[in-house]
């Protein structure tokens, strides 16, 4: 199966390099050619635009930043919708809002083609292994015609017959997400200020029924002062407006996602947006006059 990737940035490049390692035909496309230079090496072939990428394949994913580059690369010059085929799928991966799925999913379905959402909970480790969560949400005939990729990327999948619910899936996801790393940096800032060691506190939550992975993980990072980025806090910016968009459609107040939203606000302003999530923690650090490290 010849199979293109669009969008080879900090997930979507292991993806792809997942796919062309376990022997898949790849085609692929990256406004910055030179990311996809270990791909090229591997055997995957360089296309000039997603257009050329859906014209010589049945099936191109997508992983990229937002809801406009979606709609670009989906039905801009050069997109998607300009070399589809009647049997052709496009897959987006990426975090998006629901009204451009389900806009893309109609746009897609007057060529007599499909767009499919599924969206991805995991990090770089996880999409190099291959164990992302994977929600796939739109036609189940076209998802299940795509369950090899789909096995091979994750380590569990989920259909979800409307487009639109694996969109408001990932941004929930990413709800706790941004809300558990607010109360986790809240925690350390707060245990430093009175003097207790954050070690401890990571110690305690790891003991006790608040025991999550990421906890650990990020709380521990933080104490190295490690804020690599896994995962960009203009990103999780990003992704707080969209779960706030999406529950304003919906009629939802969520009052303390306003107040992570302001602290993401806050971070992106003091120049921390390419750091990692956690990298929020030192709004918190200034307004209290403390650093949270070992």
């Amino acid at each position: 199966m010849r199979i293109g990737f669009v969008g080879l940035g900090m997930m979507g490049k292991p993806m792809a390099l997942r796919l062309v390692e376990k022997g898949f035909s790849l085609r692929v496309f990256n406004r910055t050619r030179g990311k996809a230079s270990e791909l090229l090496e591997k055997g995957a072939i360089w296309c000039a635009s997603p257009r050329a990428i859906m014209e010589e394949c049945e099936i191109v994913i997508s992983m990229i930043s937002d809801s406009r580059a979606l709609e670009e690369i989906s039905a801009g010059h050069e997109g998607v919708l300009e070399g589809i085929q009647g049997n052709g799928a496009h897959i987006d991966m990426s975090t998006v809002s629901p009204m451009t799925t389900k806009k893309l999913e109609q746009a897609y379905r007057k060529k007599g083609a499909t767009f499919l959402h599924a969206p991805v909970l995991g990090s770089v480790p996880q999409a190099t292994e291959g164990s992302l969560l994977i929600f796939v949400g739109g036609d189940l005939v076209t998802a299940h015609r795509c369950e090899s990729i789909f096995t091979l990327l994750g380590r569990r999948v989920w259909y979800l017959e409307e487009i639109t619910k694996a969109t408001h899936l990932k941004l929930i996801c990413n709800l706790f997400i941004a809300s558990m790393m607010t109360a986790l940096s809240e925690g350390l800032v707060l245990g430093q200020k009175v003097g207790l060691p954050s070690g401890t506190v990571l110690e305690v939550l790891k003991e006790s029924s608040l025991a999550a992975p990421m906890y650990q993980t990020k709380g521990e990072a933080i104490r190295r002062r490690d804020f690599v980025p896994r995962f960009m806090v203009s990103h999780m910016h990003k992704d707080v407006n969209l779960v706030l968009g999406a529950a304003q459609a919906a009629s939802v107040p969520l009052p303390v996602v306003n107040a992570v939203r302001e602290l993401y606000s806050q971070a992106a302003k003091l120049g921390l947006g390419k750091e990692d999530y956690s990298a929020v923690i030192k709004v918190l650090e200034r307004s209290a006059g403390v650093e949270v490290k070992s």
